[in-house]
């Protein structure tokens, strides 16, 4: 990351019985509520080494995410589907005054710097970049601020959770003249596949998300 460029994080504050319903389904809404914080107090303690705006949800949750996210930038996602909340979160960004936006969410609490800094290097003047995901989706995004007011139409009718999402997003894009890299893949952990992959991940390194860590092994008691 360099001057001018800026991170911005994706995501839902973790409240007892909200979101995480496939991870419920294999852990339980408890164990699932747990692992939700771990998430996002791991991004957000990777995230402060980078200049950030965290683009949060639900709005009433503000004091609770200054306090957890010193020093950020902090915006509330309007309503919409995610493809309204993506455009909005890159808006932001851009209104920071930045010239590359690149765009994280909470789910993928071990995805290296090194993929975020390929997703950056990949993105240029007419050109976003993608961190695909396993399951057909993607865990980042980066775009540049000449590519600001296309973003919208690259997001408007994708179908959101599936495996068409990823290209559907890439098409977009190169249906709104902007050409699409892929700079590597990763996962994201919103099921019981990605649940053991994070598993085997942090039993080799718990350092990597030690709060996900926690909630992981408190809930494999």
């Amino acid at each position: 990351m360099t001057a001018g460029d800026r991170l911005v994080v994706l995501m839902r504050w973790p409240e007892p019985g909200t979101g995480k319903s496939r991870l419920a389904a294999a852990l339980g809404a408890e164990a699932a509520h747990r692992l939700h914080r771990g998430f996002v107090a791991d991004t957000l303690g990777w995230s402060a080494a980078w200049p950030r705006l965290v683009a949060f949800n639900p709005p009433e949750a503000a004091g609770a995410v200054a306090r957890a996210a010193p020093g950020a930038a902090l915006v509330a996602q309007p309503g919409g589907d995610l493809g309204d909340r993506l455009a909005h979160a890159f808006a932001a960004g851009f209104a920071l005054g930045a010239r590359r936006v690149l765009l994280v969410g909470s789910d993928s609490p071990t995805l290296p710097e090194s993929l975020l800094e390929a997703c950056l290097a990949a993105t240029a003047e007419s050109t976003v970049s993608l961190v695909d995901a396993d399951d057909g989706g993607f865990v980042a995004m980066a775009a540049p601020r000449t590519a600001a007011e296309r973003l919208p139409a690259v997001f408007r009718g994708v179908e959101w959770s599936t495996e068409r999402t990823g290209a559907q997003v890439a098409a977009g894009a190169r249906a709104a003249g902007l050409a699409v890299r892929s700079a590597g893949a990763w996962y994201d952990v919103d099921d019981g596949a990605g649940l053991e992959r994070l598993a085997g991940d942090l039993a080799r390194d718990p350092g990597r998300a030690p709060r996900t860590a926690a909630a992981l092994a408190s809930s494999r008691r």
